[in-house]
């Protein structure tokens, strides 16, 4: 039974959904200035194979109230929040599954918790890992006087995003609905993004970790995830081919292929159930 809901963290209000299920819930994060919309068809699928399902609007994010003290540039704050979030429904054992910034508070989450309190992670094209690699980047802007506008640099953006396998219509749809962001929330995600270093906590992950970039990403090059990779000592890398940086929403059978990827994670015994 899908079951939609606002939960209280620090007086606001965030959007959660959840799915029950036999298996480990999978805990999804979304990619800069997006929310969980974007794992809408991926969650029912994870869901009719037995997994448990959680996605959550970061604060400030889709249906989740502002944070506190307004749009967040800090990673590992977003990573604090999902820890207080896996204790605050009780989620035992949960596997994470992130993209874009959303693989790499799937990191940082990992890389917080002790190996046995999570049965993995499945990180897409994990976007804020390495700092900022070089000088510093200026603080966020929203200036716009001379160039497209936010929406269209979201649109025309999406739309080259996306990996050549993607049919036209679906790139269409992934674009047109991420145009509904905030531009606050997601300059300073970027921002976020570009400063983020946790190379040194890296090496702490314990839990199985599988890390997957889109060989046509068009915003985190396959070889700075390839970098990434190499800081987790036991993780596996893989390029998909044909696919960009939006791969829960490019790939039909997403779901499918999560299924196969966590396999590995864990001996037989333990997905008794799961489809074959």
């Amino acid at each position: 039974m899908h079951n939609a809901e606002y939960l209280e963290f620090d007086g606001r209000l965030a959007f959660v959904e959840t799915w029950p299920g036999h298996r480990p819930t999978v805990l999804c994060v979304h990619t800069a200035g997006q929310s969980g919309v974007q794992y809408r068809h991926v969650a029912p699928g994870l869901a009719e194979l037995g997994f448990g399902v959680v996605v959550a609007d970061l604060p400030g994010h889709g249906r989740s109230e502002p944070a506190p003290g307004g749009p967040i540039s800090d990673l590992s704050w977003y990573a604090e929040w999902c820890v207080r979030l896996i204790a605050k429904l009780g989620l035992e054992r949960p596997y994470l599954l992130g993209c874009s910034i959303g693989g790499s508070i799937a990191l940082d989450v990992a890389a917080r918790l002790p190996g046995e309190r999570l049965s993995g992670v499945v990180a897409l094209d994990p976007s804020g890992v390495l700092g900022s690699d070089g000088r510093p980047p200026p603080p966020p802007l929203l200036e716009d006087t001379a160039s497209p506008s936010m929406r269209d640099r979201t649109y025309f953006g999406t739309i080259e995003a996306c990996g050549k396998s993607v049919p036209g219509e679906r790139a269409e749809l992934i674009a047109q609905m991420h145009c509904r962001e905030d531009w606050h929330v997601t300059v300073s995600d970027i921002h976020g993004a570009l400063t983020h270093d946790i190379r040194a906590e890296l090496a702490r992950i314990t839990c199985p970790v599988r890390i997957l970039t889109g060989e046509d990403d068009y915003f985190v090059p396959p070889s700075r995830v390839r970098r990434v990779a190499d800081l987790v000592p036991h993780a596996a890398f893989e390029v998909m081919p044909g696919i960009g940086h939006y791969p829960m929403e490019e790939i039909p059978d997403f779901a499918e292929r999560f299924d196969r990827w966590v396999r590995e994670f864990e001996p037989a015994a333990e997905l008794d159930g799961a489809a074959p």
